[in-house]
């Protein structure tokens, strides 16, 4: 029988695992764990107060100058003051019972030992609230990379308002063959598209499909291409006249990049 070297065996493999580069020299792809988090990049609470009185300060990844959208908002009306968010904010809030908006920070998953709730007994992650903010980009207006994986959850809001319902949201079902679609979309430094993927986060159109995602899921990014920007769209079966009746969150951590910017 034919032999084959190791280095080209060990190559072979790597197409269909996607490992790190086995090219002598090659340099290793980058994770961004935001495990490097400081205190005042965290909500604050399981609400998120400081949210909400401007003193959140948005997540930057320095050694790729990766930036994670955030914008908060105000208005007064009739004597009160209304103050709103949206984009992508770091967490550590793992309250997986509380019900509604209250708890609009926390993710569906906490590890049964540690009691953490990131991907692979993580403390920290990030939590998307969809919006014109909600962008990952580079400072950068030049840069491109090539993302080749993360991985997605829930959130606690989004997900008991599937699995129970609530006032404004029905229960999913089988019989319903409800559904709640993340979509990603690559853009370059010029804003053309590049490509899109998807994602389920509850799926629950024919019996074989796993419902409601209740653990960290892995999503291939590598149909995106080289970009400067994601962005991030969803959609329900749960739809009225105003739009997706489904809390519009979703938990994401452990982002892998390509370490060869362009």
């Amino acid at each position: 029988m034919k032999k084959i070297p190791l280095l080209s065996a060990l190559c072979i493999a790597a197409l269909f695992v996607r490992c790190t580069p086995c090219v002598p020299g090659e340099p290793e792809p980058i994770v961004i764990t935001f495990e490097d988090t400081s205190q005042s990049s965290l909500a604050n609470s399981i609400y998120g107060d400081n949210l909400y009185d401007e003193s959140y300060t948005p997540y930057v990844h320095d050694p790729t100058g990766m930036t994670f959208g955030y914008a908060f908002s105000s208005f007064e009306y009739e004597g009160y003051v209304y103050s709103s968010w949206n984009g992508i904010v770091l967490s550590q809030w793992t309250d997986m019972y509380t019900e509604g908006y209250s708890n609009q920070c926390s993710v569906f998953y906490r590890d049964p030992e540690t009691g953490f709730g990131g991907h692979g007994n993580s403390a920290t992650f990030a939590l998307a609230y969809l919006g014109t903010d909600a962008v990952i980009s580079f400072q950068d207006p030049e840069k491109e990379m090539s993302f080749l994986t993360l991985f997605v959850a829930n959130s606690t809001y989004t997900a008991l308002s599937m699995i129970q319902g609530d006032m404004f949201c029905k229960t999913f079902s089988y019989e319903d063959k409800d559904w709640l679609k993340l979509t990603f979309t690559g853009h370059d430094k010029e804003g053309i598209v590049t490509g899109t993927t998807d994602f389920y986060l509850a799926d629950f159109r024919t019996p074989e499909s796993g419902g409601v995602v209740t653990s960290w899921q892995k999503v291939d990014l590598t149909p995106l291409g080289h970009v400067h920007s994601i962005t991030f769209s969803m959609k329900s079966s749960d739809t009225g006249a105003y739009g997706m009746n489904t809390p519009a969150y979703f938990c994401l951590d452990n982002i892998i990049v390509e370490n060869y910017p362009l």
